[in-house]
């Protein structure tokens, strides 16, 4: 089933794979049915953890005053006479002029396609949220906002998939690995960790880490950030270059690479042409490769999870579907979904600086069998809560959460 067509339309321009007339409301019923059902049960406790940390302290002012001052960051989502009304995109700072298929159009169309959804199944009447297309969001809105990505010590965000996500693509992806998958028995898997990727901006958050507002089973992740400050809470995105190349995530991922091949390999897959400065310092070093299916990465026993440009809002949620163990970077910003998860029992979390990467890697080498267990504890949870329906349903609690909490 596709999400062809645009925002406006929620999608009646699909392939027709659930129905003939491309009526949408016979495609959600047709397609979605079950969502009515998860909507009517108790929600999952993840969930319900996940929604009320993010709603922590939430405050909401008059809509329409913060429609006239923010409207050129957020984008208003309202049902009116039963008919969704959005802002106009050509407001937006992110999406006027900007790439249709980039990521803060994507994130814009996507939920304006889910709630579309939502009201064809009739679970949705009444409406009226902020919705942020913005890669990450770092600073506390005076109003609740939908966020794909939000920063520990910024309030009155919730958190949200990314429209990559909304969507069939993770079932997908699923659907390709379980082949190979299942062909890779564990003990079968190379024991190093594998890591392939582009190069990419990175981000640098201060904040006194008491301020930090961490998810219920990650309380003592503060002093795994690479950054700590006394002023104001803030992030501030750093592009790849000469100067900050060695600062940069995946230049530490790749050099640490180099030094320590028999546990480590991490190469650049693709160096954007944004990116040419850096691109003779990365070949020099050894750190490109030529891309690697992910169906090919299953072969090793750990994959790592690192933020580039904003969080890692894709990868990770198939890799924890692989039968692999997932190494997660911890950094300031909290994605959807991972921090249900719980450390040393899903996965293994790793300082934002990768100091202590090799050091965990060994440990992982030395304990077969817990990491064996924690691969298979991460493979269940994904594989029951990370699909095209769960998230659907997790994106209608939030709608239900904000617009009625």
């Amino acid at each position: 089933m596709g999400w062809s067509g645009d925002g406006l339309t929620g999608g009646t321009k699909d392939d027709g794979v659930c129905w003939s007339d491309g009526d949408f409301q016979s495609y959600a019923r047709c397609c979605f049915s079950r969502l009515r059902e998860l909507a009517q049960a108790p929600a999952p406790l993840w969930m319900r953890r996940e929604i009320s940390n993010d709603g922590a302290g939430m405050r909401r002012e008059s809509m329409d005053q913060v429609e006239e001052r923010l409207g050129h960051i957020y984008c208003r989502f309202r049902i009116i006479q039963g008919q969704l009304h959005t802002c106009d995109p050509q407001r937006i700072e992110v999406l006027k002029d900007g790439d249709a298929s980039g990521e803060p159009w994507g994130q814009y169309q996507a939920l304006s396609r889910a709630t579309r959804l939502f009201m064809a199944l009739d679970l949705l009447a009444d409406l009226d949220i902020f919705v942020s297309p913005n890669i990450y969001d770092h600073e506390s809105p005076p109003v609740p906002v939908l966020t794909k990505a939000r920063a520990v010590f910024a309030q009155n965000l919730f958190r949200v998939p990314s429209y990559e996500l909304i969507g069939p693509l993770l079932d997908r992806i699923r659907w390709d690995l379980d082949g190979a998958n299942g062909a890779i028995l564990w003990d079968d898997k190379e024991p190093r960790l594998f890591w392939r990727g582009g190069m990419r901006s990175f981000n640098r958050c201060s904040c006194d880490p008491r301020q930090a507002q961490w998810p219920q089973l990650w309380r003592n992740f503060s002093g795994l950030l690479e950054n700590e400050g006394v002023g104001p809470c803030g992030c501030t995105r750093l592009i790849t270059n000469v100067s900050s190349f060695e600062l940069c995530n995946r230049a530490r991922l790749c050099e640490i690479g180099r030094k320590h091949p028999h546990l480590v390999d991490a190469k650049l897959a693709y160096i954007p042409e944004s990116y040419d400065s850096i691109r003779g310092m990365a070949e020099e070093r050894g750190y490109v490769a030529d891309y690697t299916q992910p169906s090919d990465q299953l072969r090793y026993k750990y994959l790592i999870s690192t933020d580039g440009s904003t969080i890692d809002d894709t990868r990770i949620y198939w890799m924890l579907s692989s039968g692999s163990l997932v190494f997660k970077q911890i950094t300031p910003l909290l994605p959807f979904g991972l921090p249900a998860l719980q450390p040393w029992k899903h996965f293994v979390p790793v300082k934002e600086d990768f100091s202590d990467l090799v050091e965990k890697v060994e440990w992982a080498r030395a304990n077969n069998d817990a990491c064996r267990a924690m691969a298979a504890r991460a493979s269940h949870f994904a594989r029951r809560f990370f699909t095209e329906e769960e998230i659907l349903h997790y994106v209608y609690r939030v709608l239900r959460h904000v617009d009625t909490g």
